[in-house]
């Protein structure tokens, strides 16, 4: 996809530099010094011609109220700038500017430091919405974890977009010249620095355009619909690095997409990121994120497949007027309504188990019997159980011959083979997180910084996953071994680049 990028402007920061000579680097700020000054142009990396595979982002997703900026040698070790050591912290003031189409917003010049004897740094970082409290080399900045860059409200942190320029170098940091500093504001500004940024966190957001989806399956002669009621994710982390990591021996063909893009100064895959555990656990009655909710999360790319991001969604299965449909499945036949699949459970036990009542014996009917959740059977499966309040002693099996006294009836029960049942039409579908990559290839599933997935559920498949119980833990989602179901849904990715991603639900 062509890229574009989102530019809106911060205005010139006036920041104080070195003294420009050929002396050797004191790397010690010099007080009571003359003053020279670095003016500071910040742009996001979203858009500069609007296209489709980009997506502004909101008010508090752009919003910046300090900055902090950090300052390096040529070989990313830290260059002190001022008594605090290589970083100036800045509060930024919007002054309300705008201008369409393009820029969002603009920051009033805010800083002047005391210039110092010797070489001048050589690069700068650009922490938004952030403190600095110590020295950092690039290393530093590239190994550090943070939250998601995210917590609430406009906190969103960015830093330096990273990328390989047309030459295959790795641009992580921006590069500063002898003519970005000048001795007053105004030639300053007239040879501005211009960082590009990036947010280190990413979104997620999924979108069913409030269908029901038919399922392909048939009840009692009847099509099953599923209703999308919510939605999470599952599995994905909440930590990224300050400053994203890349290597330059990618190549298109390995990761699957275009990963680069000197011109826009962006990169769309990442090296390293937090390979912290991750959960896979969740609740039916927990999935209720909207149609409108955007969830911010950390990288994560190279995960194995039982730990990529996963969105998990909530559906009600229904019939074509609406009402939901409790499906019970046993021995590949379905049934309407958990009280159909009892009836149809007891007559197999007649002789299994037989109640005695003076000297006679009863077969076991569906009203002593109920389906429980036990952890000998899968999460999305019911077991069988004596029916609460029913009398455990005085059970028998018969042989055609002799009555065999049964000491645990229960043990009987939980050994037939278990139901699934759709409780009230409860029913959860899910699939990994896409990104750019093609099938197959090392880009395909990852989260990257910076990028917007947007999920759109197209159809579904299938039943999907049981659920019984819909407060029970459900520790891995899965899916039932003996009937395919998925999810369609488009993925965009938006930059916010979009992964658009359109899916049918299995």
């Amino acid at each position: 996809m062509k890229m574009r990028n989102l530019f809106w402007a911060l205005a010139a920061l006036a920041i104080v530099s070195c003294q420009k000579t050929d002396d050797v680097a004191v790397n010690v700020p010099q007080t009571g010094g003359d003053q020279s000054y670095v003016a500071i142009n910040i742009k996001s990396n979203d858009d500069v011609t609007r296209a489709a595979a980009y997506e502004d982002g909101t008010a508090d997703e752009q919003a910046i109220s300090t900055a902090a900026f950090y300052f390096f040698d040529n070989a990313g070790n830290p260059f002190n700038v001022n008594a605090n050591g290589n970083y100036v912290n800045v509060a930024v003031a919007d002054n309300g500017g705008k201008q369409d189409p393009n820029i969002e917003s603009m920051t009033d010049p805010v800083l002047v430091v005391e210039r110092y004897k010797g070489a001048f740094p050589s690069k700068i970082v650009a922490l938004l919405n952030y403190t600095a409290t110590a020295n950092a080399s690039m290393t530093d900045l590239t190994a550090v974890l943070n939250g998601a860059g995210h917590t609430a409200g406009k906190n969103f942190i960015m830093s330096n977009s990273v990328y390989m320029d047309a030459t295959g170098a790795v641009i992580d940091a921006t590069p500063l010249t002898i003519d970005n500093f000048q001795t007053s504001v105004e030639k300053a500004t007239a040879n501005p620095v211009t960082i590009y940024v990036e947010r280190m966190t990413a979104k997620v957001s999924v979108n069913d355009g409030g269908k029901a989806f038919d399922t392909g399956v048939e009840v009692n002669s009847k099509a099953v619909y599923a209703k999308i009621v919510g939605w999470d994710l599952v599995a994905n982390q909440t930590n990224s690095y300050f400053v994203k990591t890349i290597n330059q021996n990618w190549t298109e063909a390995d990761l699957g997409f275009v990963w680069n893009d000197p011109t826009y100064r962006r990169s769309f895959w990442t090296g390293k990121c937090f390979a912290g555990a991750v959960s896979n656990a969740f609740t039916y009655a927990g999935l209720t994120n909207t149609n409108t909710t955007v969830e911010y999360v950390g990288e994560q790319v190279g995960a194995a497949n039982t730990d990529r991001t996963k969105y998990i969604v909530a559906a009600t299965l229904q019939d074509d007027t609406g009402a939901p449909i409790e499906v019970a499945q046993w021995f590949g036949t379905y049934y309407v309504g958990e009280e159909s699949l009892l009836a149809a459970v007891a007559p197999t036990l007649n002789t299994k188990l037989m109640h005695k009542d003076g000297n006679t014996y009863t077969a076991i009917d569906d009203s002593q019997i109920q389906c429980v959740n036990l952890s000998s059977v899968e999460s999305y499966e019911v077991a069988f159980q004596l029916a609460d309040g029913v009398d455990t002693n005085n059970w028998y099996s018969f042989d055609g011959a002799t009555y065999t006294a049964v000491a645990n009836p229960n043990a009987v029960l939980a050994a037939i083979e278990p139901a699934k049942i759709w409780n009230d039409g409860r029913t959860y579908y899910y699939a990994d997180v896409k990104h750019l990559g093609d099938e197959g290839k090392t880009g395909e599933y990852g989260i990257v910084r910076n990028h917007a997935y947007k999920v759109t559920i197209t159809g579904v498949k299938g039943l999907g996953t049981p659920v019984y119980d819909p407060n029970q833990q459900i520790e891995e989602p899965e899916k039932p071994s003996d009937k395919e179901t998925y999810i369609s849904a488009q993925i965009n990715v938006l930059s916010w680049r979009l992964v658009e991603q359109e899916v049918t639900l299995k």
